[in-house]
């Protein structure tokens, strides 16, 4: 359909981004029609707050936002409407499982629906997932209850401003909140004893401090969300600032 390339499946539900102005009702009827399976399609848009949660709009179906996904072998428990769910990270949460060593305990600091951490916990020996997201943490634990081959994974509820782990507690900490991670960058330095690994939305020219930085997605002209091992050791780095 004009206007649409592409659309997001997360199980039951499609979601899509249309580039201009369309008919809603003819496209979630279009949407229904290509993939039976879905039974409810919302307009995706801009992700806001403190949660990073998108603003939804429904166009087709059945008002369901709950539903439950397969992404390398693990089913996930999701709801659209209350925790940021991308299908297209699979890929880059399978290279999380490999970076991992084993005997390795692991922080995924901004878990979301945890993706980064169930993935990690197939080798690490302990991994703590956290996040402000109290309703994504619990469904994050349906999600475990579903999956019984996982390694161990703790749940923790916190404001990544205040981690409560003692210092240098984690062999390698991921930091998956591209848009805010600067403001979050000293705290997680201070709980990290090997690698901080981050995820952050910004231009290739403004990436001092961080190493081997490589861009995983494209956001806009010249803004992509990079991955890379940030230089916890650079005393200056608590000065960064945002462009």
């Amino acid at each position: 359909m004009k206007g649409v390339s592409s659309f997001y499946v997360i199980g039951e539900i499609a979601l899509v981004s249309p580039k201009i102005e369309v008919n809603k009702d003819e496209l979630a009827k279009a949407v229904m029609k290509i993939n039976p399976r879905v039974k409810a399609v919302y307009i995706r848009k801009k992700v806001t707050g403190n949660l990073r949660v998108n603003e939804l709009e429904h166009i087709g179906g059945e008002t369901i936002t709950k539903t439950k996904f397969k992404e390398n072998g693990i089913t996930f428990v999701v709801d659209i409407s209350k925790v940021y769910v991308n299908p297209s990270l699979s890929g880059e949460h399978l290279r999380v499982k490999d970076e991992i060593k084993e005997g390795e305990i692991v922080l995924d600091a901004f878990t979301g629906y945890g993706g980064i951490a169930l993935h990690a916990s197939v080798k690490a020996l302990f991994v703590v997932a956290g996040d402000l997201n109290l309703a994504g943490l619990y469904l994050l634990k349906e999600t475990i209850s579903l999956n019984r081959r996982l390694g161990l994974v703790d749940i923790v509820n916190y404001d990544a401003h205040y981690l409560p782990f003692r210092e240098k507690a984690f062999d390698r900490v991921y930091g998956d909140n591209p848009t805010t991670i600067r403001e979050f960058l000293v705290e997680l330095c201070r709980v990290t004893r090997k690698e901080l690994i981050i995820y952050i939305l910004d231009r290739e020219d403004n990436l001092r401090d961080i190493i081997n930085a490589k861009a995983i997605n494209e956001f806009s002209k010249g803004l992509y969300i990079f991955k890379g091992i940030f230089a916890c050791q650079n005393k200056g780095f608590s000065n960064i600032t945002a462009s």
